[in-house]
Parts: C-alpha cells; sequence; structure tokens
C-alpha cells in the first residue's frame, strides 16, 4: 500500500480546479466535497481498511481518492468527466495505488472494472443517477462487499423503507435483497460546492452475509419485483397479467399458490412472499 502523505488534499484540488479553468458541471450534477476532516470522517464511518479494494464512482477533483489511496490496498476511480483528467492529475501526483478510468461508469463492463476479488464502492454522485448506480451494484454478477453512497435524504428513506408502507419500493425491495442500508453521517449543504438545494445522507449498504432470500431463478425474482411495483393502484395479478403475459386466471392461481389473496397489491408484500410467487412463476414458465 502507498501512503499518502499530503496534508492538504484540499488546497491542492482548490488550486488544480482554478490552473486548469474547471467549472462545475450543472448538466452533470456536480457537487463536489472538498473538506478534509468531512471526507475522513465519512471514510472512517464506511469503515474501508488496508486490504480493502475500492471501486470509487465520481471522484470529482480527488480529494477522497486521495485519501482513499492512504486507507486502502488499491483504488480504481471512474470519472464520466474528461475535463477532470488534469486536476486529477495534479491532485493525485506520487500515488501508486490509485488508478483513474474516464468512462461513464452505467456503460462499462462492471465484471472487467472489478474482477473476480472482493471490493468495496465508495461514491458521491449526482443525485439523478444514484437510483441507477445502486441497482446496478446490486444485482450485478460480482456484487462488492458493501456500498457507501451518497444520496438525498428522501432516497436514503426510500430505499430504508418497509413493506406496506408509502416509500416501499421496486429500489427498496432491490437494495435491501442485496444488502442492509444505515445512515452514516447527514452532510449539510454548505459542506459542497456548490451547495445542493437539497438535504444530504452518507448512507452504507452491507452485503448479507446470509441471503435473506433465495429465489429459484434470481432475474426472474428481479422481474417480479418490478412488476410489483409497475402500476401501485392496480392489483399485483393486474401487473402480473401485464409483466408476464398471464390471463387472469393464471395470474390468481400464481398468487394464490404463493400462498398470496388474490386481490393484494404489490407494495404490501415482503421480500419472502415477493421470492414465494417468483418461484411459482418460476415452475410455471417452466412446465
Amino acid at each position: 500500500m502507498t501512503e499518502y502523505q499530503n496534508p492538504s488534499l484540499e488546497l491542492r484540488a482548490r488550486v488544480a480546479l482554478d490552473k486548469h479553468g474547471f467549472h462545475n458541471s450543472h448538466s452533470l450534477g456536480q457537487n463536489f466535497l472538498l473538506d478534509e476532516g468531512l471526507l475522513n470522517s465519512l471514510l472512517d464511518a464506511a469503515e474501508v481498511g488496508p486490504e480493502d479494494r475500492v471501486l470509487e464512482i465520481g471522484p470529482g477533483p480527488g480529494v477522497m481518492t486521495g485519501l482513499l489511496a492512504g486507507r486502502c490496498k488499491r483504488v480504481l476511480a471512474v470519472e464520466v468527466d474528461k475535463g477532470l483528467e488534469p486536476v486529477l492529475a495534479d491532485v493525485l501526483a506520487g500515488t501508486e495505488n490509485v488508478e483513474v478510468r474516464f468512462q461513464d461508469f452505467m456503460k462499462a463492463d462492471l465484471d472487467a472494472l472489478t474482477g473476480d476479488e472482493p471490493y468495496r464502492v465508495i461514491a458521491n454522485l449526482p443525485y439523478y443517477i444514484t437510483a441507477d448506480i445502486m441497482l446496478r451494484l446490486v444485482t450485478a454478477k460480482h456484487v462488492p462487499e458493501s456500498i457507501a453512497i451518497m444520496v438525498q435524504k428522501e432516497a436514503a428513506e426510500r430505499v430504508m423503507s418497509s413493506p406496506g408502507t408509502k416509500s416501499w419500493c421496486a429500489l427498496a425491495a432491490t437494495v435491501q435483497s442485496y444488502g442492509a442500508a444505515e445512515v452514516l453521517v447527514d452532510v449539510p449543504s454548505e459542506a459542497f460546492n456548490p451547495p445542493p438545494h437539497v438535504q444530504s445522507q452518507f448512507i452504507i449498504i452491507r452485503k448479507h452475509e446470509v441471503p435473506v432470500v433465495t429465489p429459484k431463478d434470481e432475474r426472474l425474482y428481479l422481474r417480479v419485483i418490478n412488476a410489483a411495483f409497475a402500476m401501485r393502484r392496480k392489483t399485483l395479478a393486474n401487473n402480473l397479467k401485464a409483466a408476464f403475459g398471464l390471463d387472469q386466471a393464471a395470474a390468481v392461481s400464481a398468487l394464490e399458490g404463493a400462498g398470496l389473496d388474490a386481490r393484494v397489491r404489490g407494495e404490501a408484500l415482503s421480500l419472502q412472499e415477493l421470492a414465494r410467487l417468483s418461484d411459482v412463476l418460476c415452475d410455471l414458465t417452466a412446465g
């Protein structure tokens, strides 16, 4: 592991941003975190250590990247904005355990990025893409050990919601099938540059050591989750008909086969009930 001893990464970042005339992109939703004290507290809470391989999505000007370099075995940072290349080169000069790749994470080959070794994810991302990033990570073939990510407070509430509540949604069900989410730190708007107009929370999603559900067909299970929340005012039977091309009798039979009321709505189901329904549909399609 390479020690990163520079005591003023924030200053290096500010100088580099000014030197290269970089301006935050509104369209990319760039709200940077530069305060080393705050970033160190986030990394403390995220529990990254010297044996960890970290995938950082959205390094921005690289202050957190530099701090990660001093804590972790290896850091792979993926940044969509190539305009940050000279900034990151200046801020991360001298680090040997960091690789920066300029590409769109949503279009990248995740298996090629992560390999087969265990890894953790750290991310400070534009809020409009956080749900897509979380879904991609938790449904990957090779899922991370944990995902520590900055999100809008409302998104954190959705991810940690419970079945039957207003916030219970496909995102929550999919994320909670992978791991348990917890708020680590409330981050004030003024900590960002520029400040966002929303409240932010740094959350961690830790992969379940023992799976909470073990559906026969994981991809089918994810399809069932999406179908359950596709049209919230319709019964689940109607959503199943639309998503799986079933007639009314087959949809009702699937629900009853999973021990569910024929009139149930998808947002009322727990992960275990969704998995049971998935297994019934798996057997139905196999037959």
